[in-house]
């Protein structure tokens, strides 16, 4: 289900028992756990609106909750977030979980008690007896990540709402800053707001005055400068990250997850896959597919293959020998770990 018919089905009164809210997009999740809170009369939150972090609290506590009948209301609330048990990752977590008592419970629902999931992953992990009951039974709602066009729509809201402006280049700045993610980019919009209350106007000097760059867009910089061969600016980049104290190997996964995703869109292009398509196939956000889309058309995929198996090759060395990484960095860019070498 689409979040706007979610929506649009809240409006009616027409509730299921149990929902999924899944995807990494917390600011539509954060939307949607506030249309439901608003489903429940102001006076009864208190008693019949109940929320639980599934990496602090017990299944057990949930599910007696669940069964319970509402306090003097038509339905209850019950919001469970971050259910680590239901994706690949769920060892981490010191809680063990009685997921058995939900696999139980999903399968006969209290009928007046909505249980509603909050997953911010992009998957779970659907070999799980739990994960595939619960995809079977609950009303999956996607909250992947907004269109470009989506996100400039919602944030013009937002922004014109609150009796401000922004001026063309600096939403561009503000895009890039933010990699295009509506939650980070809403996120930022209230020192913004602070930032131009005498102008109504917000300007490409308040953004970059205000929102800071990331690691990411730093080593996206980098990244180019290792595709095009720049030696010399790109191990001085590279050795200032360093001085930053970012970690080598943190550095070296993000350089290769570019340069992947390079790959992989211009794989995707040449079979006819439109952008779109491709964020989707690739679950990725659409604005990074974007930005690859422009980037890899410099690149031909044997340059880019072999700067993969470069990256790939310096990170077996930070990772088995001793060497200094500015000094292995250095001899990454100067071929020596090419097919070739």
């Amino acid at each position: 289900m689409m979040v706007s018919e979610l929506f649009t089905r809240i409006e009616k009164k027409h509730f299921d028992n149990i929902y999924l809210i899944l995807g990494k997009e917390e600011y539509i999740q954060e939307k949607v756990v506030k249309a439901f809170i608003e489903c429940i009369p102001e006076e009864e939150r208190a008693m019949n609106i109940s929320q639980y972090d599934m990496e602090v609290n017990l299944l057990t506590d949930v599910l007696g909750d669940a069964l319970s009948a509402p306090f003097f209301g038509e339905r209850k609330l019950i919001i469970i977030k971050r259910p680590l048990f239901l994706t690949a990752e769920s060892k981490k977590t010191k809680l063990d979980q009685n997921v058995d008592e939900l696999v139980n419970y999903i399968k006969n629902p209290e009928p007046r008690t909505i249980l509603l999931f909050v997953a911010p992953y992009e998957k779970l992990d659907e070999r799980k007896k739990i994960t595939k009951q619960l995809l079977k039974n609950a009303t999956l709602v996607e909250s992947g990540y907004a269109s470009e066009n989506d996100t400039l729509q919602e944030v013009k809201k937002t922004i014109s709402r609150n009796g401000y402006t922004i001026e063309a280049k600096a939403y561009e700045l503000l895009q890039i800053r933010t990699e295009g993610k509506l939650s980070l980019i809403m996120n930022e919009l209230p020192k913004l707001f602070l930032l131009a209350y005498k102008t109504k106007v917000i300007n490409e000097e308040m953004i970059d005055r205000m929102v800071a760059r990331t690691l990411e867009q730093n080593i996206f910089d980098l990244g180019k400068l290792v595709l095009s061969n720049k030696i010399a600016v790109a191990i001085e980049m590279y050795n200032d990250l360093i001085e930053q104290h970012e970690e080598p190997l943190k550095i070296n996964a993000i350089l290769i997850g570019q340069v992947r995703l390079l790959l992989q869109v211009q794989i995707l292009q040449q079979h006819g896959y439109a952008q779109g398509n491709i964020a989707s196939a690739l679950k990725v956000h659409p604005y990074r597919v974007k930005l690859a889309l422009q980037n890899s058309r410099k690149y031909s995929r044997k340059a880019l293959s072999e700067k993969y198996a470069g990256l790939v090759k310096l990170e077996e060395q930070m990772k088995s020998s001793q060497r200094d990484a500015g000094k292995l960095f250095q001899l990454f860019m100067l071929g020596y770990f090419s097919e070739k070498k």
